[in-house]
């Protein structure tokens, strides 16, 4: 329970930190404050990655092939989020994205509760994965397998919403 505390603690922190620096985006340093956040949304999926690689390790150690199977799956697509956000659209100062600077705030205001929500889908998703570190020592494959699933499911969620950020920058706030 200590580790999961630590590690809440530690996510708030970072979304606080995160959230406090949107001002960026009303004073038109949009490149630095979006850095921030992808660096948050990248940082996390590797806090992620780490969970999923010692729980295949242990997976493997046991012989729960299915498990390790299904925990590979999770380390891609953690993988893969990292790189969602490593590469958004807005990622570079070269971007052809339409929308940079030109953000209304209502449009700014739809954005930072946009990726609040984004961050706080990752922090679940990392508790998730410290639920599943715990019970995994004393579960067996099958309810392992269904924990992996249930924690995929949410780091595909997260992954999806974060997609979505592109609709606010380009000024389409109808959700």
């Amino acid at each position: 329970m200590g580790i999961s505390t630590a590690t809440l603690a530690t996510a708030i922190q970072a979304v606080k930190m995160v959230v406090s620096v949107y001002d960026g985006y009303e004073k038109g340093r949009f490149m630095k404050t979006d850095e921030a956040v992808r660096s948050e949304i990248q940082r996390r999926c590797e806090m992620l990655n780490r969970h999923a690689e010692k729980l295949e390790r242990d997976c493997h150690e046991k012989g729960f092939r299915n498990a390790r199977q299904s925990l590979g799956r999770i380390i891609e697509s953690t993988q893969t989020s990292r790189r969602d956000a490593q590469f958004a659209l807005s990622g570079t100062s070269l971007s052809s994205h339409s929308g940079i600077g030109k953000l209304k705030a209502k449009a700014v205001r739809k954005l930072v509760e946009h990726d609040s929500a984004s961050l706080n889908s990752l922090v679940e998703a990392t508790r998730m994965g410290n639920a599943l570190a715990e019970a995994a020592g004393q579960s067996s494959e099958e309810e392992i397998l269904t924990l992996a699933s249930e924690w995929h499911h949410k780091i595909t969620q997260a992954r999806n919403h974060f997609l979505e950020r592109n609709m606010f920058i380009d000024g389409l706030i109808k959700r």
